[in-house]
């Protein structure tokens, strides 16, 4: 409760600064208010066709929201963009500059636009030259010719025109345009408002236009760029392979080779067969061999002479060579009749080769038997037989040999042939299919352009925008009051963030929330100009010497003054009234009172005072009842502990106007661990209001103060009452009154 009445009396107390703060915010709103002039606004509608728009790629496919979102955002985007705003400010300040007249207003451009317009850049620095790029004739012409004058630069006009605080062209004041989308639909709702009607219509016009075109552009830009970076990949990846593709033919060519998969079968199988052929051959050879010793083993001496015979070797030579010839030609297959001839020639030369050979060996033979009684014809014509087998196995053997060459030359060429191949038919077969996908990403960006071109066409303006005749109401009372009750608000939260912050003492309620120590009373500045400063002086002093008394009689002492040091912390706090003002009030009740003053009965600086136990030496009159020591300055000059100790009462003076200080702090922390407890405070220069906290009521007692003062310490009941006894009386004054000059007429 009592902090509740301190934030009153603090907001009373500075009321008179947020009343003077909350009139200059509002006399300040009210001059601004008074000039503005209610905006114009322009609104249009745009569908754009992206949720329930037909499109190519969208066909038998659900709707997906995620895209439409998205899509609905980059529209937004793209109006609310700042190359869109741009083009929209040069095409606006252009067409207000041709189409305007300086007289009257005419294709929806008003005359005080056009002049504000004209007569803002004729007065720049370049202005002469801007004039000179008008164009009457053509509104497009006039905006290239600013665009090619623009440059990046702080000087230059048009750039400044946009991006400075232009009220019709700057950034900032086409960026309050509005868009938004109506619902969950296809429609985007733009607004505009401006102080010009012709400055809001033409914006949301040129807007429009700017925006299909802005929209258009971005979306065939980046698809046409697609489609022509899948043609150029398709061109490039469609001559790569047929550079391939004729690599591949050439080097097959190159090779002889018709069917590489083919050809290597025939040539396994043709390996498979060799082998066996081989194997066969190789058997015959190793038979006819073997056989051959046998039979010479069997033979006799006169017998291996005869075939150790040179006319027996000739014609065995020319017996092997035959073999040969015809082992050979039997190996392939022959279907010339010219070579089929020839090779029954060479069976019936050997055929007569081994009837001569015959007769020779019987020529050597003499007996017709061995000694194991075997015929030597039969062991001669075996032996001959095994002979031209063994030939014949021989020649064939090297023909084998021969053949197993070439076979082995055939896959020496062939494989490393089938791995080159291979590795081009992967390389065709890569390229077959990058050229298949890039296809299909090209197909699929032309159908994605034919998809934008019917997403573009369902772009509309369905509600175009309108002139405005009617401005917006400005509201101007609604205005200032809700200026006037934010600006109250505003500084009375200033002012109580400062009181809560500021850590003067001011009354009694903060000093005691400050320093902790009992308070025995307060008393007002006698210095002021005010007169019943002294009256109400006089009330605190009696409340304080009463205070002092009670707590003095609790502490009985036999044949001893009471003694009461009075402490101050700086010179601010008034202590010599203070112990004046207390020694007549209570030597004029007959108490007999010495008061002891630093510098006039004793002296602070000195050995004799900071070495003192007590203060009797000090008193002259050993009879008085209280002693009243006024000590020095406490932050100062010391204070002996004996002296603190010794008095009954150690009473601290304290100015509200002082500041409570962390050096304050610790002051009284050590005053404390002096004394022994905390010491009683007692302020100076105090505040009305906070003397009646412990006094009552103070004059001037009109009726109206009495009311106020009981409402100020919550006594509602009582100042109701009062209030009404007050008319009560003053009405019965009155019938008396009124009785009298009856009387008196009568």
């Amino acid at each position: 409760m009592n902090y509740l009445i301190y934030l009153l009396r603090m907001f009373l107390h500075n009321l008179i600064w947020i009343l003077l703060g909350t009139l200059i915010i509002t006399f300040i709103c009210y001059l601004n208010v008074s000039k503005k002039r209610g905006n114009y606004n322009v609104e249009a509608t745009l569908y754009t066709g992206v949720i329930s728009g037909y499109g190519i790629e969208d066909n038998n496919i659900g709707v997906n929201y995620a895209m439409a979102q998205n899509a609905i955002d980059n529209l937004i985007n793209i109006i609310s963009a700042e190359s869109t705003l741009k083009r929209v400010s040069i095409n606006l300040f252009a067409q207000v500059l041709v189409k305007g007249s300086p007289t009257e207003n005419q294709n929806s451009i008003t005359s005080e636009s056009y002049n504000y317009t004209y007569n803002h850049m004729k007065n720049s620095p370049q202005g002469k030259l801007l004039v000179s790029l008008i164009d009457r004739n053509s509104i497009e012409k006039t905006v290239e010719n600013f665009l090619k004058f623009e440059t990046s630069s702080p000087d230059n006009y048009i750039h400044g025109l946009f991006y400075y605080n232009h009220p019709f062209y700057s950034i900032n004041s086409l960026k309050r345009i509005n868009v938004f989308r109506l619902g969950s639909s296809d429609l985007l709702e733009v607004k505009y408002s401006s102080s010009d009607p012709g400055i809001a219509y033409n914006t949301i016009e040129i807007l429009m236009k700017e925006f299909v075109e802005e929209y258009r552009a971005l979306r065939y830009g980046e698809t046409d760029k697609v489609i022509e970076y899948f043609r150029s990949e398709l061109n490039r990846i469609g001559a790569q392979l047929e550079e391939e593709e004729n690599n591949l033919t050439a080097y097959n060519v190159q090779n002889r080779i018709i069917n590489y998969s083919d050809e290597t079968k025939e040539i396994a199988a043709i390996n498979k067969e060799f082998e066996l052929r081989e194997q066969d051959i190789q058997f015959a050879y190793n038979s006819a061999k073997a056989m051959l010793k046998e039979l010479e083993r069997q033979m006799e001496v006169n017998e291996r002479q005869a075939l150790s015979s040179i006319q027996m070797l000739n014609k065995l030579k020319q017996a092997s060579d035959l073999t040969g010839k015809i082992s050979e030609m039997e190996t392939i297959a022959l279907e010339d009749t010219a070579n089929i001839n020839l090779l029954n020639i060479y069976r019936n030369d050997l055929e007569i080769l081994r009837q001569e050979l015959s007769e020779i060996t019987q020529e050597y033979i003499g007996d017709k038997y061995n000694k194991n009684g075997l015929a030597k014809t039969n062991i001669i014509e075996q032996w001959l037989d095994q002979t031209l087998i063994y030939e014949k196995a021989k020649a064939e053997l090297q023909i084998a040999e021969n053949s197993r060459n070439q076979l082995n030359r055939k896959y020496e060429r062939f494989a490393p042939i089938g791995t080159t191949i291979k590795q081009k038919e992967r390389i065709i077969d890569f390229s077959e299919r990058s050229y298949l996908a890039n296809l299909g990403s090209y197909n699929e960006a032309l159908m994605r352009k034919k998809n934008l071109e019917m997403t573009s066409a369902a772009l509309k303006v369905l509600n175009p925008p309108i002139y405005p005749i009617k401005s917006e109401s400005i509201n101007r009372k609604r205005t200032l009051i809700i200026t006037c009750l934010a600006a109250f608000l505003f500084f009375a939260i200033i002012v109580l963030i400062i009181e809560m912050l500021d850590r003067t003492l001011k009354d009694t309620i903060r000093t005691y929330k400050l320093i902790q120590s009992p308070i025995i009373g307060c008393i007002v500045n006698p210095n002021s100009r005010n007169l019943l400063n002294k009256v109400y002086n006089e009330e605190a002093i009696k409340y304080i010497s009463n205070k002092l008394l009670s707590i003095l009689t609790s502490k009985l002492e036999a044949n001893k003054p009471y003694i009461i040091n009075l402490i101050r912390i700086d010179n601010s706090a008034n202590i010599d009234y203070l112990s004046e003002q207390l020694q007549d009030y209570w030597v004029n009740k007959g108490i007999k009172v010495e008061l002891i003053v630093n510098g006039k009965n004793f002296n602070s600086e000195s050995a004799e005072y900071l070495l003192a136990n007590n203060i009797t030496h000090y008193i002259k009159n050993r009879h008085c009842d209280i002693v009243i020591v006024v000590h020095p300055e406490y932050d100062e000059s010391t204070i002996p502990t004996p002296l603190l100790k010794e008095a009954a009462i150690n009473l601290l003076l304290l100015s509200s106007k002082h500041g409570w200080k962390s050096n304050d702090r610790i002051m009284l922390s050590n005053m404390e661990i002096q004394i022994g407890e905390k010491p009683f405070v007692c302020l100076t220069d105090a505040y009305k209001y906070d003397l009646e906290n412990y006094v009552g009521m103070l004059p001037p007692y009109t009726p109206f103060r009495r009311i106020v003062y009981r409402f100020s310490q919550l006594s509602i009941s009582e100042a109701f009452r009062c209030w009404k006894d007050y008319f009560k009386t003053n009405n019965k004054k009155k019938t008396k009154q009124l009785t009298i000059t009856d009387n008196d007429d009568d």
